[in-house]
């Protein structure tokens, strides 16, 4: 599909004129193919040398194309007629009308069959409907004083001509950057994390870049069109793979946790099969500098290249194969952000099929599609500096300033944490705002951020309670930097305790105090005890631990991420 715009040459009245030509020189340089009309005496012409002319305008469009006729263009109302005739000829094509001036038209009814009709300016729609106009009337195209950027979201909205923005070229041999993302949007709001990541990737480069889009079926059409818009307003390219759910179904529980679009990743290898490499992208990343400097990295005597993860580093339990030392902690990385060498992958094995046998394997394994790279991969993966994947919840313990070619990681903080903003969080707002989505999509972030809010004061005005009833403590999870915290604002009295269900733990000291077994619980009277608990402890369990006793949240246990602000280890959304 084309997109074709007419522009008036030598046209009488030169305000009209000097308009059609900027709206035109814009969207030439989107893509749009320009459709010159010269003025001139129509009278002078035949029926048939009439006919001639307009077939000679109109050459380059075919069927499917979209062509906007910039109004009047100057030749009259016949060869208006007769113009729009011949383009509807043309099987599917679609006609859209943009006016700048409707003064000399006595009526508008002639155009009644074409697809849309634009006007220029709020004074003209009365005008229009008075001049007896029935087709579709959208709403007005925006000038700013003939901001370009205006008009080109203006010209990307009503020619639809996102969908040019498909790539159906040729992957391997043209010149271009291939990112990817997976995609799985249960809840309707990830898909602008993704539209986010885009944005910020081609606001700081000037490279073309395709972006293939792994998801299944939750991705909706309009969010499509929004990425696709998203894209076309940089000149850049997007394929959409979709994918089916129960190829990636694992007995590992810790995969639909988090959200089966990041297994997308394992199948790009095998749908991408005439790609060399791929940089493959989580929908939380903002990126601050050129994506080409990534894609110039060198790696074809490497699988992958990642940055280290810190997440050990932060309380979080590494898995078996790390606590055995077949991936060492110090050479753990975070998937967030990879380069793929596909030709190496696939000289390992089929991508999925390794990480499934993985995972059937490894059914406790927390970081389910990371982990199954680290442990196939950790020994031929370059590491990156780490300025690459830069965690924004503990860079915001660092500073609130936003800092040069970087690449901010929002892992884990889908919202601001309102107890201090930082100037990059600030950004990231403002880089989700002019994405397609555009305000709409931050003030829902915005509500959720407030409702996170009020439920942590709800959570700590219950603990207070529990506190005045002077009832004892329990604290349930692993000496981690949320319990550190939290043991800072409630430290434990003498008969306070901890509990695990790790035998490696118990009768270890802490504060003075022990470890415990987790049925130690069993021995205390409900309503004298309150429960504190980490729910990452225990592999996962320890809510659910909880649950199995009939204990109650908000009355006999409260989860410490929601007693605690995003910085100290506290729920971010």
């Amino acid at each position: 599909m084309k997109v074709h715009i007419t522009k008036a040459y030598n046209f009488w009245n030169k305000r009209i004129g000097a308009i059609q030509g900027k709206v035109a020189d814009v969207a030439r340089s989107i893509g749009f193919v320009e459709m010159g009309i010269f003025n001139y005496d129509v009278n002078s012409d035949s029926h048939e040398e009439l006919g001639k002319r307009l077939d000679g305008i109109i050459a380059a469009v075919e069927p499917d194309d979209v062509v906007i006729v910039q109004m009047p263009t100057g030749n009259g109302i016949t060869f208006e007629k007769r113009l729009i005739a011949k383009i509807k000829g043309y099987n599917n094509t679609k006609v859209v009308l943009l006016f700048h001036d409707v003064e000399s038209y006595d009526s508008l009814n002639c155009f009644n069959g074409v697809d849309k009709i634009i006007y220029s300016n709020s004074r003209m729609l009365k005008e229009i409907h008075s001049k007896e106009l029935g087709a579709p009337i959208e709403e007005q195209f925006a000038f700013s004083n003939c901001n370009e950027n205006v008009i080109k979201k203006n010209l990307l909205d009503i020619s639809d001509f996102y969908d040019s923005s498909v790539y159906t070229g040729n992957e391997a041999e043209d010149n271009l950057i291939h990112a990817a993302f997976g995609l799985y949007d249960k809840n309707g709001r990830y898909t602008l994390y993704v539209g986010e990541a885009i944005q910020s990737v081609l606001e700081n480069t000037n490279e073309k870049i395709c972006f293939h889009i792994f998801h299944d079926e939750t991705l909706t059409n309009a969010n499509m069109y929004r990425l696709k818009k998203t894209v076309a307003f940089f000149g850049s390219y997007i394929q959409f793979h979709k994918m089916n759910g129960a190829d990636f179904e694992s007995n590992n529980k810790w995969v639909k946790y988090y959200t089966i679009g990041a297994m997308f990743r394992l199948v790009m290898p095998r749908v991408l099969d005439n790609l060399h490499k791929l940089i493959y992208l989580d929908a939380d990343l903002m990126f601050n500098r050129d994506i080409k400097e990534l894609w110039n990295i060198d790696i074809k005597d490497y699988s992958l290249a990642a940055v280290k993860d810190v997440i050990f580093d932060n309380g979080i339990v590494q898995p078996q194969f790390v606590k055995e030392g077949i991936v060492p902690k110090d050479r753990y990385f975070n998937s967030g952000l990879l380069i793929m060498n596909f030709d190496k992958i696939r000289q390992r094995g089929d991508l999925l099929e390794m990480a499934l046998e993985f995972l059937n394997n490894n059914p406790d394994s927390a970081l389910p599609d990371q982990d199954a790279l680290n442990y196939y991969f950790n020994s031929t993966t370059l590491f990156l500096d780490k300025s690459w994947n830069v965690f924004t919840q503990y860079e915001k313990k660092r500073t609130s300033e936003i800092t040069d070619n970087v690449v901010y990681h929002f892992m884990g903080q889908p919202l601001i944490d309102y107890s201090g903003a930082t100037d990059f969080e600030k950004l990231y707002y403002n880089m989700k705002a002019k994405t397609a989505w555009g305000y709409a999509g931050i003030e829902s972030e915005v509500f959720r951020g407030y409702a996170t809010l009020t439920a942590k004061i709800v959570n700590s005005q219950g603990l207070i309670t529990a506190m005045v009833a002077n009832k004892k403590k329990i604290y349930y999870g692993y000496h981690s930097e949320a319990m550190e915290n939290l043991l800072k604002i409630i430290p434990p009295c003498k008969e306070d305790y901890f509990v695990t269900d790790d035998k490696a733990e118990y009768n270890k000291d802490i504060m003075g105090l022990k470890y415990r077994s987790i049925n130690y619980l069993e021995n205390e009277t409900k309503g004298e005890f309150v429960v504190l608990v980490l729910p990452l402890a225990n592999n996962g369990r320890a809510i659910e631990n909880l649950k199995s006793m009939d204990l109650l949240e908000l009355e006999d246990y409260y989860v410490i991420p929601k007693l605690l602000v995003g910085p100290k280890g506290g729920y971010w959304g």
